[in-house]
């Protein structure tokens, strides 16, 4: 039985969650859910995307994942189903998917026009019941060729240097930057450099946060390849003011 999750801004007080698996379960009393977050930021896009990209690919091929975030249906932002990386995802076609994949996308269905105010119990749940019992996709809606466009910005090298920004920060207060270890490694060829963030730089990596005393600076590539920055048992968000959108720029020497 394929795994269904759940990806959501929904909160923990109110009874939407619930709501949502008593509704998947109704349809399909064995089915496994999982929830991958339900304290999404409220409507905010990017997150819901880092948190599900980071999250699916440690989850089986075949598993379906119900995004309820920026749901509801409008002609501009129809219901779909995503076939992606053996991966289904369920949701509005807010851009969230083309942040989730580029262009990267294997199979496109639009789920047929509804006015439901509460489309995650009442339409994503039921698609993904559907699938989960084998229904094939194309059964379910009509194929598309394209989802809407949202563009990240994406870190670059320009000449010594890469500018990149903060995309994300966790619970810890680590800012995670969209910079990558292979675009890094690339651009360094073995050189020195220095990272500056304001009126601090580092000049060298970590391999962990307890890599350096409590209370200091560090810089390291976290499980998902990405640059972060981080004060070990502290809090880089506020100490030193690396909330999203902040600009990072790596300087090779």
């Amino acid at each position: 039985m394929p795994i269904i999750t759940l990806t959501t801004d929904f909160g923990l007080k109110d009874h939407y969650v619930s709501s949502v698996k008593g509704a998947i379960l109704s349809q399909l009393p064995e089915a496994k859910i999982v929830d991958i977050s339900n304290v999404i930021e409220k409507y905010h896009l990017p997150d819901t995307a880092f948190i599900l990209k980071n999250a699916f690919v440690n989850f089986p091929k075949g598993s379906i994942h119900i995004i309820g975030v920026k749901g509801n249906y409008t002609k501009e932002t129809p219901h779909l189903i995503v076939l992606a990386q053996g991966h289904y995802f369920i949701g509005a076609d807010s851009g969230i998917f083309s942040l989730l994949f580029g262009y990267d996308i294997e199979k496109i269905i639009a789920l047929p026009e509804n006015n439901s105010v509460f489309p995650s119990r009442d339409i994503f749940a039921t698609a993904a019941c559907q699938l989960a019992k084998g229904v094939a996709i194309e059964e379910l809606g009509t194929k598309r060729e394209s989802v809407t466009q949202m563009l990240a910005f994406n870190a670059a090298p320009m000449g010594d240097i890469i500018r990149g920004i903060v995309t994300y920060v966790d619970v810890y207060g680590n800012s995670v930057t969209n910079i990558t270890k292979a675009l890094f490694e690339q651009t360094a060829k073995g050189r020195g450099f220095e990272i500056e963030l304001r009126n601090h730089k580092i000049d060298k990596l970590s391999t962990g946060y307890s890599n350096v005393p409590q209370g200091e600076i560090l810089a390291l590539f976290n499980s998902s390849g990405y640059l972060e920055i981080a004060i070990n048992q502290g809090n880089a968000d506020s100490l030193l003011a690396l909330k999203v959108n902040a600009t990072i720029v790596i300087q090779f020497i």
